[in-house]
Order: C-alpha cells, then structure tokens, then sequence
C-alpha cells in the first residue's frame, strides 16, 4: 500500500486543511458540549483554527495530506522568551475565544477543566500538537499516521518532547502506537476526561 503523501500546508491552503479538522472534532466531547448546534460548531471551531494555524504555517509545521482529507497544526518549542510568551498569547486568545462564543449551558465544569489542563501545560522546550484529524469519510486509511510519522521524527532531531492533550478516549490508543505515554488525566465534576500524554524523543 502507497504510504499517503504528507506537505506542507501554505497560506494559501489553511482553509483548505482547516475542513478536515473541522469535521473530525465534530464528535470531540468538549468541542461539541461548547457547540451542541452543528450550526456553532463549524462556524467557531473553524474561526478557532485559523487563529492558530497562521503560525504554525509561518513554522512550517502545520501539515496536510495531499488532497487535504487530513490536518494536523503542531507548534515548535520556544527558542526565547519572546517565543515562549507568544505562545501564552496564542492560548489566551484561543481560550477568550471559547469564552466568548461557547455555550455556558451546564458547562462550568468542562471550562474548570480545561483552566485545569492549561496550569499542566510544560514550561520546558517541547513540540506541542495543537490538533489532527482526518475526515470521517478517510478513517482507518493511515492518513493520521502518515502525519505522525511525518512530524514525530523533527521531535526526535530537536531532542524535545511531544506534548497533547486528548478529550476523546477513542484516540489515546492511537496516540500510545505512535509513542505517547498517559502523562495525567484531568476530570472535573460532569466533565469528559482530558488525557494530557508526552511522548519522549527518541
């Protein structure tokens, strides 16, 4: 079988690789207690995406593959101080989004979940992997492993970890093939549990 064909997503084609991602957090348990209109979901979640992967394409390291029926946004370790508040930026900024655009309908525990999550956030250098999916039409065809073998080797060149956050129990496994260990997991009140994992480079 033809190992799928990963590149680099450029300006031009984030919302292209944005689609993908979309329709695979669709079912993501967070995602969709915030979005329970269908309606929210690809208009915020969307919008949600494109603040974040402006960066990761000037990093080269937001990746798609070819016929962009899977995405994947990953960010580079911070090199400076500037680069480590930047990337605090970014997550306040996807964080007020949600706030703003969420339902708060019985969600207060998945918001003190997710408050939770950010305080075990590494502070040391690491490849953090923002999001991937692939569409729900390309499952079980390798697509999101192509991904991770395209990406997991340049954490392994840097000599950093891999870091993730999981709300969706299905994909741990598939994370735990590709090398990721179960770091903790975070569970408040009525809320899904997020499984926060690293993977060590090798």
């Amino acid at each position: 079988m033809t190992r799928p064909k990963v590149q680099s997503v450029g300006e031009a084609d984030a919302e292209q690789a944005i689609a993908p991602l979309t329709l695979a957090f669709a079912t993501d348990p967070c995602i969709r207690l915030f979005y329970p209109d269908p309606r929210d979901h690809l208009t915020h979640f969307a919008a949600m995406m494109r603040i974040q992967i402006r960066h990761a394409i000037a990093c080269r390291s937001a990746h798609c593959v070819e016929g962009f029926s899977a995405a994947a946004i990953w960010f580079p370790p911070a090199e400076s101080v500037a680069d480590a508040e930047a990337n605090k930026a970014k997550r306040r900024q996807l964080d007020a989004m949600i706030e703003e655009t969420a339902s708060r309908d019985g969600n207060d525990d998945v918001f003190a979940a997710l408050e939770t999550v950010g305080k075990f956030h590494p502070e040391a250098p690491h490849w953090y992997l923002l999001a991937i999916g692939v569409d729900p039409h390309h499952q079980n065809e390798g697509l999101g492993s192509a991904l991770m073998k395209h990406a997991l080797p340049k954490c392994d060149a840097d000599g950093v970890p891999a870091f993730l956050e999981s709300a969706n129990p299905r994909n741990v496994p598939f994370y735990v093939r590709h090398g990721f260990e179960v770091m903790r997991e975070v569970q408040v009140g009525t809320s899904p549990t997020i499984t926060l994992m690293v993977r060590d480079p090798r």
